[in-house]
């Protein structure tokens, strides 16, 4: 049987191998011309030598048993025979014999007596030996009968004495003579009948010792073919097995080698047909496998290139720059002729700026693709899929429109290769790939690897478009920031200079010094005082967060100490906590605590503190203001009682007119600007502000600000 050989086969071809894999590789071969087939016989299977070993060993267990029962009918015969026949004879001879005996004694009685009744005895017994005589000739076999008659004559000859004997005068000399006759023949028939005896026993023993041959025999010829019939299926076996186990074992050594990773390691067909089958099967599977397996390689190593190359795209954030480097990346890694990026403009596509690849107007397909074309790569895409041409000379070519396959054909082109790319379901524009030269298909890896760049492709369109749209919306912010900034700090000016003269119109009239005022005027004019302030707190905060955002907002750092500090700043929030019926205690060292820092805006973050600590705990709490140094930092802390801030709430603290859940249900009033101009004073101090807090648990502020560390004033901010 000739070898197999595995190559290309196609779907067809495919879908048999996966029917009957050996058939697939193997064709069954037709007869010649002249009809003869015994050249291109297959060779049987190991099933079909099994049933033929199977159907000798029932032929051969058959005639054992056949020879075995003809064998046991024989001895059975012979057996019956014997004991049919001769014990039947000798029986009948024995009793015929005692007839003759027994007439005999009645005769000899009778002389002896003259007994009438014994003559009747003796006539009784002479017809039973004339039956028994019958009875022994129809036995008797004619070997036998000569022996009987002469047995028979010398028995009718005693008779006939006796009956003469008894027809003469009893007592008389010739019934004496006859008398004596008759003994005499009597003698003679007991003499004969010894010698049928002895003949019977000899016949007897000769029979026992042909049954006891006949067993022998059919013994000796079971053994040798029971033998013959247990050894030809183990030397069958034997044979058959080294038959299989040779090819097999062939099979098995290959395997273990690819194992082992030779992977040029194949099979000889050999032995039984579907053991030929088996290694022509495990053949095309190596082949299958080494041809899988370099696709996996190559697949692989495109799909390590892609990912740079994505990694690259993904570094731009301009459309230009993102196609450059996806058509640099593609003739890189891919044996490409011709690149050319198509981006959707309107219903239309259009050649991509930034392709380097591309050529002229005159060469350059995707500005002659007609109108509708859009909708047909829009399908594709759905798909998110890829067209490709594998011979542009072939039938499937004619799908292409004429100026276009033109175009591609005045370059050269043998296969094509078009991959759209987008963002979601939005086409963004495709992929057109060429090759010149013959005998270079698309493989799989490669359309799996452009279709990945294509989505790379399409990711970063989409990532560049938002990001100049990000652009522009921050553009457009920044400059509504900046008017904002400069409306709130004019405002907040313009607003700051009557409420100054409020304020001082108010302290005035407080002070009588207009004239006397009664206890409920002075009452309005402590709530107009109290409102006038808060407001102008309000605008105050305002105003220094627009500087903050127009980066006006600077701090004038020089050395002094912090501890001065806080009595003024306690001096301002006692007569508040003491209306809300709060303890105030402040703790500072005796020693000064040196840092270098800007006065007004560390009294006013003191300030900020302090008001928001009284101002959120209830009446009977208790608000702590803490100075101390350690290592190479002023410390301050304000603690309160007060209701705290639930944790989900503390990431956004710090973020413009921002508010505690808490706050805002107990509904206190504030404007949420207040701890991110504190945060804003820290920072340009230099300096690290935490908060430690919990819905109804109060919360502690701590400001860390580094010691002096020089003498001479610095700006910061």
């Amino acid at each position: 049987m000739p070898r197999c050989t595995a190559g290309a086969i196609g779907p067809t071809r495919m879908r048999a191998f996966r029917r009957n894999p050996a058939r697939a590789m193997c064709p069954r071969r037709e007869p010649d011309e002249d009809g003869d087939t015994d050249a291109v016989r297959e060779s049987r299977s190991i099933i079909f030598y099994a049933w033929a070993g199977l159907a000798v060993q029932s032929v051969l267990t058959a005639a054992v048993i056949a020879f075995v029962l003809a064998g046991a009918a024989y001895q059975r015969s012979a057996i019956d025979q014997l004991r049919g026949k001769i014990q039947a004879i000798q029986v009948v001879n024995l009793a015929m014999v005692g007839d003759f005996l027994d007439a005999q004694r009645a005769i000899a009685g009778y002389q002896a007596t003259g007994e009438a009744g014994l003559l009747q005895g003796y006539d009784a017994e002479r017809g039973e030996f004339t039956e028994g005589l019958a009875e022994l000739s129809r036995l008797a076999w004619p070997a036998l009968r000569g022996g009987l008659l002469a047995e028979g004559r010398t028995a009718q000859a005693t008779f006939r004495a006796d009956g003469q004997a008894l027809a003469a005068p009893h007592g008389s000399v010739t019934a004496a003579r006859s008398y004596g006759r008759a003994q005499s023949t009597a003698s003679t028939f007991t003499g004969q009948a010894d010698v049928l005896r002895r003949r019977l026993a000899e016949e007897g023993e000769a029979l026992a010792a042909q049954s006891e041959r006949t067993l022998g025999v059919g013994l000796g010829w079971t053994a040798a073919i029971l033998a013959i019939g247990l050894m030809l299926p183990v030397i069958a076996v034997a044979v058959g097995l080294r038959w299989v186990s040779g090819p097999l074992h062939d099979v098995t050594t290959m395997v273990r080698r690819r194992a082992l990773g030779d992977m040029q390691a194949r099979a000889a067909p050999g032995g039984p047909a579907d053991v030929r089958e088996l290694a022509t099967s495990i053949n095309f599977l190596a082949d299958e496998s080494d041809r899988i397996q370099y696709g996996e390689r190559e697949r692989a190593r495109l799909q390590a290139e892609v990912r740079q190359a994505s990694i690259r795209i993904r570094e731009h954030l301009r459309a230009e720059a993102i196609i450059r480097e996806a058509v640099t990346a593609i003739h890189e890694h891919l044996p490409v002729d011709f690149v050319w990026v198509g981006v959707v403009t309107g219903e239309r596509l259009a050649l991509a700026k930034g392709d380097s690849g591309s050529r002229d107007e005159a060469a350059d397909p995707i500005g002659h693709l007609p109108p509708n074309a859009i909708g047909w790569i829009r399908d594709i895409y759905r798909h998110r899929s890829s067209y490709r041409v594998q011979d542009l000379d072939a039938a499937q070519a004619e799908e292409i429109p004429a100026e276009i396959r033109k175009i591609l054909l005045s370059q050269g082109a043998t296969a094509l290769l078009l991959t759209p790319f987008g963002a979601g379901q939005e086409l963004l524009g495709c992929l057109t790939l060429l090759r010149t030269g013959a005998g270079q298909p698309w493989t799989q890896p490669e359309i799996e690897a452009v279709e990945s760049l294509a989505g790379d492709i399409g990711r970063g369109l989409e990532h560049a478009r938002l990001y100049e749209g990000e652009e522009r919306l921050v553009a457009e912010l920044e400059m509504l920031g900046s008017a904002k900034a400069s409306f709130l700090a004019s405002a907040s000016h313009d607003l700051r200079t009557p409420l100054t003269s409020i304020i001082g119109y108010v302290e005035l009239l407080a002070d009588q010094e207009a004239g006397p005022i009664l206890p409920a005027q002075a009452k309005m004019l402590d709530g107009v005082d109290r409102n006038a302030r808060r407001l102008k707190t309000m605008i105050e905060d305002m105003l220094t967060i627009s500087k903050i955002e127009l980066g006006a907002f600077t701090s004038r750092l020089q050395s002094l100490d912090l501890a001065r500090l806080l009595p003024p700043a306690a001096d301002v929030i006692r007569p508040s906590a003491g209306a809300g019926g709060l303890s105030f205690e402040v703790s500072c060292p005796d020693q000064p605590v040196m840092i270098d820092g800007d006065p007004e805006q560390l009294d006013r973050l003191l300030v900020n503190l302090l008001s928001n600590a009284v101002k959120y705990t209830p009446r009977g709490g208790s608000v702590a203001l803490t100075l101390n140094s350690a290592a190479d930092a002023a410390v301050l802390s304000v603690a309160d009682t007060g209701i705290g801030i639930p944790e989900e709430d503390q990431n956004a603290l710090f973020t413009r007119f921002f508010r505690a859940s808490n706050a805002v249900e107990a509904a206190i009033p504030g404007s949420g600007l207040g701890l991110s101009i504190v945060r804003t004073i820290v920072a340009n101090h230099h300096g690290e502000l935490s908060i430690k807090s919990g819905r109804d648990q109060g919360t502690t502020v701590t400001v860390r600000i580094p010691l002096d560390n020089a003498t001479e004033p610095a700006l910061a901010g």
